[in-house]
């Protein structure tokens, strides 16, 4: 059972993801924790092309493990909110993207890259923290360490794998 795992090598930020959500301009803050397996924290640029690239696979696992929470949160400083709301509404993601002003988010999860993934637990235990894939342009990959996580997860595993390296573009505080 996922609640009984016993490891947490770090943690993670435990409050509450909010602000506004670029795709409907409405106020977002996450729900409980404890109400999913789990929530699935991506980090996501609208300039970026490692990024873009991921879109479509983060979207699919968002629809495959709909037993998790999954949250966009764009902390790039350099990217207007006008050009990032026209972006990630045409990406037409199923999941809210969080535009963080300030890198207030970023900076609690310690986010460097975008995509950079962290899926937390009910309590806050970071269960993994990294890349989506093994390489900068998702068409690319060969291991899908996202997937493999939520996957142990969803079977009632501990995650073969906590880390991996978040390939992509630096976050722009």
């Amino acid at each position: 059972m996922i609640a009984g795992f016993s490891f947490s090598i770090f943690a993670c930020s435990q409050k509450p993801i909010s602000g506004i959500d670029l795709k409907s301009g409405e106020p977002f803050s996450t729900p409980t924790l404890t109400k999913s397996k789990g929530t699935v924290v991506v980090f996501l640029s609208a300039k970026c092309p490692c990024s873009q690239s991921h879109e479509s696979s983060i979207e699919t696992l968002a629809k495959e493990f709909s037993d998790f929470t999954f949250v966009g949160v764009h902390s790039n400083l350099d990217e207007n909110e006008e050009l990032s709301a026209k972006h990630f509404k045409q990406a037409a993601l199923s999941f809210p993207v969080i535009q963080d002003k300030e890198a207030r988010i970023a900076n609690e999860y310690g986010a460097l890259k975008t995509p950079h993934v962290f899926v937390v637990g009910p309590k806050g235990e970071c269960w993994y923290r990294g890349g989506v894939d093994d390489t900068k342009d998702a068409s690319r990959a060969k291991q899908f360490y996202l997937k493999n996580v939520l996957l142990d997860l969803k079977e009632g595993r501990e995650p073969r794998q906590t880390t991996a390296r978040a390939l992509g573009c630096s976050i722009k505080r």
